[in-house]
């Protein structure tokens, strides 16, 4: 019992600090302030963790590792077969689907993407650093199995297109509401097999694309700024 209090203790000061970090700001969000919500005393929070840096570093820890494992698991059992998808849409799923909703805790994965939008906006350059330890390693691993799956494509075009669906990724779980307003409320930001759906088929689809022609497109030339 003494080794499973300490750790209920941590896990719930995770827990509220992600939930007020989401939705109050990283920078407004004090020590002190999470103690009081979470009815511990801020010795338990030194104790544990040692500052609200070190405290979001390990809600970054925690949730990454789930969602990493999971995506991990679904790209391992992608694979050709009568009745399945297309690999491409398969691999697409592999990657969306753990951070759309997690076992039990959907609520969780959406409210880590609003975490994840307001640090990326307050403090972009720990946001880069805490996104590269704990994604890119699982990312690079993606980008090789679409790169396989999209053989048409130069390694420069993956990584953009790449990019653009990660925007929409992100987009998409962080602002919910910006599709249901636009839609008149057709669409419903809380379904999500519904959003994910239209997701793989808008990405698969940007993926299959011809490699983008600048020339054709009527782009000039960059203009180089001059001092």
């Amino acid at each position: 019992m003494g080794d499973s209090q300490p750790a209920a203790t941590a896990d719930r000061i995770l827990d509220v600090a992600e939930e007020m970090f989401a939705e109050q700001g990283y920078r407004a969000v004090s020590l002190r302030s999470i103690t009081r919500a979470c009815d511990a005393n801020i010795a338990a929070v030194h104790y544990h963790f040692g500052s609200k840096q070190i405290l979001l570093e390990e809600i970054f820890a925690r949730r990454s590792g789930a969602i990493n494992a999971a995506r991990l698991a679904l790209l391992d059992a992608c694979g050709e077969g009568a009745g399945r998808a297309p690999m491409l849409e398969q691999v697409l799923a592999a990657f969306l689907r753990p951070s759309f909703a997690q076992p039990s805790d959907d609520a969780g994965a959406r409210r880590f993407m609003r975490l994840r939008s307001v640090v990326a906006h307050e403090q972009a350059e720990l946001s880069k650093n805490l996104i590269a330890k704990h994604f890119n390693a699982t990312s690079q691993r993606f980008i090789a199995a679409i790169a396989a799956a999209a053989p048409h494509l130069s390694a420069n075009d993956v990584h953009w297109r790449f990019h653009f669906l990660l925007g929409a990724h992100y987009y998409t779980l962080s602002n919910p509401g910006r599709i249901q307003a636009l839609s008149d409320g057709q669409c419903d930001p809380s379904d999500l097999d519904a959003a994910l759906a239209e997701m793989v088929a808008f990405a698969a689809a940007g993926f299959r694309a011809p490699p983008c022609d600048r020339g054709q497109l009527g782009f000039t030339p960059a203009i180089h700024r001059t001092a």
